[in-house]
């Protein structure tokens, strides 16, 4: 792994299922349009593509697994890059529903979101009234100040947990806020996980997410470490995930901490640089590159990705 110290793993999350059409016109929607975002997201610098889909005649999230079939195959077609499904792309979804990604397609990694937050759409959103491309756009603003944002219990955490551990998917816990890690903890008291977790911090200027400082990042890191450690777990690895102007800002606060891993994308922010609007992911990994550069670090491949978060073989993915 030592060789691996001079490296940085940059994901890049081309879709998401926050962003809505109207925001921007750069946002990849398409089967087609969502894979060349991956693709020119490697080409830049990627090792690891986030993937969400939508439908493709209006822009709305769904967890559509034929589109995820779709998306994956293009993807896998033109580069070898890892590719890291959502779990929690269609609102109102069962946890069999959200599970089924991970059975199909039994990727290298997916995310998994282990405690309920909520996700406050509006504020971010309010601007847009009155400019929206399509009439789902303002409904699930609304559906977000009616239901929690990702409602899942202890149960659904045990579902999830032993699904990934069976089928040797490497899960990426999105953690949102201090308590969060104290679910990894309990997750690798039973057993459940494979070591070491990968944890993802996710800051960004909603309601319901922490907010995005170097302050709290620190936080976070110094929780994980403390919680995991006390379970006999001190090795772990971790990624910044950071919505809005804060993306580029805390990715090198993480890279300048010794973070092996950072992610960039459309899904978080819809710019590359101050009042630049990004024309794709690719725009914001090449950013976060020149950083590294200047931090003495080299985008990792997806080969050395793999290595450096200790994921399964290639061939074991359908």
């Amino acid at each position: 792994m030592s060789k691996m110290k001079d490296k940085i793993i940059i994901t890049a999350a081309v879709t998401g299922s926050i962003h809505i059409p109207t925001m921007s016109d750069y946002l990849p929607i398409t089967p087609d349009e969502i894979a060349e975002d991956a693709v020119r997201a490697y080409q830049a610098g990627a090792a690891i593509a986030h993937i969400h889909v939508r439908n493709p005649e209006n822009g709305m999230p769904t967890a559509s697994l034929d589109l995820f079939r779709e998306v994956c195959s293009k993807i896998k077609k033109q580069c070898d890059i890892i590719l890291l499904p959502t779990t929690g792309g269609g609102a109102g979804q069962t946890v069999e529903e959200k599970l089924e990604v991970v059975h199909e397609l039994k990727p290298e990694m997916c995310s998994f979101d282990p405690a309920p937050f909520n996700l406050g759409l509006f504020q971010i959103a309010d601007r847009y009234r009155d400019k929206f491309k399509y009439d789902w756009e303002p409904k699930m603003i609304e559906y977000a100040k009616q239901n929690i944002g990702m409602p899942m219990t202890f149960s659904d955490d045990l579902t999830y947990a032993d699904t990934f551990l069976k089928l040797d998917v490497k899960p990426e816990f999105e953690l949102y806020e201090l308590g969060h890690v104290r679910y990894v903890r309990w997750l690798l008291e039973e057993g459940l996980v494979k070591k070491p977790p990968h944890l993802q911090f996710v800051f960004g200027p909603i309601v319901g997410w922490m907010n995005p400082s170097v302050k709290h990042l620190l936080l976070m890191f110094e929780e994980a470490t403390e919680q995991l450690t006390s379970v006999g777990c001190p090795e772990f690895t971790w990624s910044v995930a950071a919505g809005g102007r804060w993306q580029i800002l805390l990715a090198a606060t993480a890279m300048a901490m010794g973070a092996p891993n950072v992610r960039v994308g459309l899904e978080d922010s819809l710019y590359a640089g101050k009042g630049i609007a990004a024309t794709s992911s690719a725009d914001q990994v090449k950013m976060v590159c020149n950083i590294a550069r200047e931090f003495g670090l080299e985008p990792a491949t997806p080969e050395e990705a793999r290595e450096i978060l200790q994921l399964k073989k290639i061939e074991k993915v359908h």
